[in-house]
């Protein structure tokens, strides 16, 4: 190839990088997933063929990175759209560590072996299991540590506040009651409604966002908000 040819490619690929990029939306590399991590691996190993492989035409490197591009930005739709989807494609959190326990069966389906959880509890400045009341395995492959909170009472004795479930979930999001959720979570519809009923909200399309609290309470946040 003519340094001009190579030129040309390199412009191509960096402009077409830079589009596709954009259109693809911002994420820190932590907090790639490891499918979005493999793709974006793939479109940057097609861009570095297309500025110095004599054999790849530069039409063709063009259409191949768009046509990954377009692709993984298909699955994001989907991810949006659709839970199954996102469960799919990028997997779900894992409660490792439930209550100073560790959830072996949740290790393995997260491929994960005891030594590198506690290197990744370190990371974190935790160094005893029992000070755990939750670990998340992240789909990123992060890990989220709750620590167990430390209470008085009035005595002075000092005793570990247990947390009813590990993380706020919600479970109304844009009217719309989220049974995924609160299956996850062993809670019924019926008692959403009542929650509900009890706040004073007669229509669950009223409720923009609903969560449930880590001690058991419900959020909500209306869609008539006043300013």
């Amino acid at each position: 190839m003519s340094y001009t040819e190579v030129s040309i490619r390199i412009v191509c690929s960096f402009f077409v990088l830079l589009l596709l990029t954009r259109l693809m939306g911002k994420k820190e590399i932590s907090q790639l997933n490891v499918f979005t991590f493999i793709t974006a691996m793939t479109i940057g190993n097609i861009a570095a063929s297309l500025s110095t492989a004599k054999n790849l035409e530069i039409g063709k490197g063009v259409f191949a990175l768009c046509g990954w591009a377009v692709l993984t930005i298909l699955m994001g739709f989907l991810s949006l759209k659709s839970k199954t989807a996102r469960r799919i494609i990028t997997g779900d959190p894992i409660i490792v560590i439930k209550q100073g326990k560790v959830m072996e069966k949740s290790l393995k389906k997260a491929v994960l072996d005891f030594d590198t959880l506690l290197g990744m509890l370190r990371q974190q400045n935790v160094f005893s299991l029992k000070d755990v009341e939750y670990a998340i395995f992240e789909v990123n492959g992060s890990l989220s540590v709750m620590k167990s909170q430390d209470k008085k009472n009035g005595s002075g004795t000092t005793w570990k506040k247990t947390l009813l479930f590990p993380t706020s979930t919600g479970v109304i999001s844009e009217g719309k009651i989220n049974e995924d959720s609160l299956s996850d979570l062993n809670l019924e519809v019926k008692w959403l409604k009542e929650q509900l009923k009890k706040a004073g909200v007669n229509s669950v399309t009223d409720v923009f966002y609903a969560e449930v609290q880590t001690d058991g309470s419900l959020y909500i946040d209306y869609k008539a908000d006043k300013m």
